[in-house]
């Protein structure tokens, strides 16, 4: 039998054996062999000012309604701001905006979130829009409709009000993803 400790343990017949740290410290190991798309939430508190940080726990919820779910901890900044205003943006990060990863992920490097002329600030026809990033494969607005404390994190479910998708082209990158903690590529077929 192989296990997913970092440890290097054998998995433990009996659950109740383990303490809480070890079983946290098997699922996160677990969960990092898991390949997931990368994601950058972006809102706008009171005064109108963007919050955004990266996200790889975002998942589609119901196509009816429409709805996606992100996992924000409570310690993240957006958190606040999520929990007040009630809306987001999740932006689907292609390959080549790799460079925007670092900004959103690492609080040091936060005044650097939207300097890039990529963010738009509104929709067409639309003067209260959460910042956009032009060229993600998927950028997708919602307002959300319920969320739910566990754990460490709170779950927003948003209903999706519209989504904008970047065509397709041959030599269009594919989806920035994650794995083991680090970038990943994705095999497109021809």
């Amino acid at each position: 039998m192989t296990t997913c400790s970092r440890t290097g343990r054998e998995p433990a017949i009996d659950r109740a054996a383990d303490t809480a740290a070890d079983t946290a410290a098997d699922f996160r190991d677990a969960m990092r062999r898991l390949v997931s798309s990368v994601m950058i939430i972006t809102s706008r508190d009171d005064q109108g000012q963007p919050h955004g940080m990266a996200a790889s726990a975002v998942i589609p919820v119901s196509m009816d309604p429409p709805s996606l779910l992100v996992a924000i901890n409570r310690n993240a900044g957006l958190h606040s701001v999520l929990r007040r205003t009630r809306r987001f943006c999740a932006n689907l990060l292609g390959e080549h905006q790799f460079p925007l990863l670092a900004p959103f992920s690492q609080t040091a490097l936060r005044e650097q979130r939207f300097r890039s002329d990529d963010w738009r600030d509104a929709w067409p026809q639309e003067t209260e829009a959460l910042p956009w990033l032009i060229g993600a494969p998927a950028v997708i607005d919602c307002d959300v409709e319920l969320d739910t404390d566990y754990g460490t994190h709170t779950l927003f479910v948003g209903r999706v009000l519209r989504t904008r998708c970047t065509l397709a082209a041959p030599q269009t990158p594919g989806p920035l993803v994650w794995l083991a903690g680090q970038r990943a590529a994705v095999c497109q077929p021809n």
